[in-house]
Order: C-alpha cells, then structure tokens, then sequence
C-alpha cells in the first residue's frame, strides 16, 4: 500500500491461516473473513459445530475435502463451492492429496458451537450431484459455464442467495474475452457502505482506485473500502479469481464522485 493510497493488498500464496479478518488484520469490520490453506495435508475436525448467524463458505482449489453436513457426507471436489448456511451442524472428515482452500464466513463472528462427536457411519452425498441446494446450504461447480463470470451469490440476479456475501467467480481463458466490454459495462464507481475484495488466483488483474492503477497478481488479494472510487482497468488472461462484497445491499453505482 503506497502512502496516501485509500486501499489494502494481502498476500494468500503460500499462506494458510486467516488473511482478512478482524483478528489478523487491521480490518475494522467483521463483516466477513477469509481464510486460505497452502497444500496442507487433510485435517480432521474434533467435532461437529454449528455457526449460530454466520454463513460458511469452501471455495476448495486442489485436492478432495470430506465434510459432514447436516447428516450427509459431501466429497467437494476441485473448483467447487461450498455453503452451509446457520444453524446448520457440519465438519470437515478429512479428504485426499494437498488441499489449497480458501474458507469465507459471513458474518465473521465468535458464534461457533461445538454439537457433538461426529457420527461414526454417514450416508453419501453422490458425486454425480454436482449442484445442490438444500435446507442447508448449496453446492455450486464453478467448472460449469453458467457459474462462471457472474455475480453468482448474493441477492438480485444471482443465481444463489445469501444473507451477508456477494460472490462473483471470473474465468477467463484468453485476454481477448476477459476485456471484451470491460470499457461500456464497467465505470468508476463507489460503494456507500460496502466493502470490496478481488482476489486473482492465475493472471493479473489491474483496477483504477482513485487516480492509482493497481496491479492484483495471482496470490493477492486488493481491499476497497466504502466511498473509494474505483473500476476494472484491464485483465491479462488466462485469468481466474473471485470478488467479494459485503453486506448484501443495493449501494453500488451510485456515480462516479462520492458526496
């Protein structure tokens, strides 16, 4: 971060732990938090638990994760999203290969209570249901088309609801179709009390932030806070990564200078 600048990069490549979150950092919100694993062996949690208003997310990158969820066991695979939403009792039992993940809870509070031993015997989830929504949340492949490039969590037009997180995941092959329109569907633009996070996992991602242009390479994550102007410059491809806003409110595009 240069002086003077109104904006914040974290570094997730070759990190696990929390790397955005009120503890870690000098975030001063708890709206959300993010976690990130890097190619750790599997763990296994000591008990089932359940998050009495925060909504918990795993974005899983490489490997196999096996979670209990409400009664079920899901196998995630790679480039699939996982939601489980309040309330809900659920653990992570394992898994296979080096796991990079990145977990989101939203909002990111001291609500968890522990439930219970986990069950020694729980029926399957099978694989081929690749997307599902239940009482308990949702499972989303990020490898299928119509999941991809769009706000695809949150409120509005996207395709998953959530009560605390928007989340738009972008993948774009060529250079070519990662700017196409970039110049009539993108302004500068601020948010009223939102805050924003692009996270690149492959490419480069550069954004206008103020009168800066700020480079976001695979393994960073930028920080937006509310009422800073800021836009999407350019992308160089093949690029993959998320954004994330939060909370969930109507507040963007409001015109380019703040009052």
């Amino acid at each position: 971060m240069s002086a003077g600048s109104r904006y914040t990069k974290y570094i997730f490549r070759d990190r696990s732990g929390g790397i955005v979150d009120s503890r870690v950092t000098t975030v001063p919100h708890n709206l959300f938090g993010i976690g990130h694993t890097a190619f750790i062996p599997p763990w296994r949690d000591p008990c089932l638990h359940f998050h009495q208003e925060s909504e918990e997310f795993y974005l899983l990158r490489h490997g196999e994760m096996d979670l209990y969820v409400d009664g079920a066991l899901v196998a995630l695979q790679p480039n699939e999203l996982l939601m489980v939403l309040p309330g809900v009792p659920h653990a992570v039992l394992g898994g296979r290969g080096a796991i990079e993940y990145f977990g989101f809870r939203a909002p990111y509070l001291n609500d968890k209570q522990n439930v219970g031993d986990i069950p020694s015997r729980i029926p399957n989830v099978p694989e081929q249901q690749w997307e599902l929504t239940a009482d308990w949340g949702c499972r989303i492949p990020l490898t299928v088309r119509e999941n991809q490039n769009r706000w695809l969590i949150g409120w509005g037009a996207a395709k998953y609801k959530s009560q605390h997180l928007i989340v738009a995941y972008l993948n774009f092959p060529t250079t070519e179709a990662a700017n196409a329109g970039i110049g009539t569907r993108l302004r500068m633009h601020y948010h009223r009390i939102a805050w924003e996070y692009y996270v690149a996992s492959a490419g480069r991602k550069v954004l206008q932030v103020e009168e800066e242009l700020v480079d976001v390479e695979a393994g960073e994550i930028l920080e937006v806070p509310p009422m800073v102007r800021h836009n999407v410059h350019h992308l160089e491809a093949p690029y993959e990564g998320f954004t994330l806003r939060a909370p969930v409110t109507a507040d963007d595009d409001k015109g380019e200078d703040p009052p």
